[in-house]
């Protein structure tokens, strides 16, 4: 997924699904993007995510 796309996400509340046979599913909030790689934030812990395996990207914001 491009940069500017991800950028749009930055700051809200989102549920990314990954690429994958499980489809695992990621909520929080995106609080950074720098090139393909995106920050996410829930309650309990930060995870960085390619973008190349982020399939879609849900918020409602």
């Amino acid at each position: 997924m491009p940069e500017s796309l991800l950028k749009e996400f930055i700051d809200k509340e989102s549920t990314i699904t990954l690429v994958g046979e499980d489809h695992e599913k990621i909520t929080g909030k995106v609080i950074g993007v720098e090139g393909y790689w995106i920050k996410i934030k829930d309650n309990k812990k930060t995870r960085v995510i390619n973008g190349a395996i982020i399939r879609d990207i849900e918020t409602n914001n």
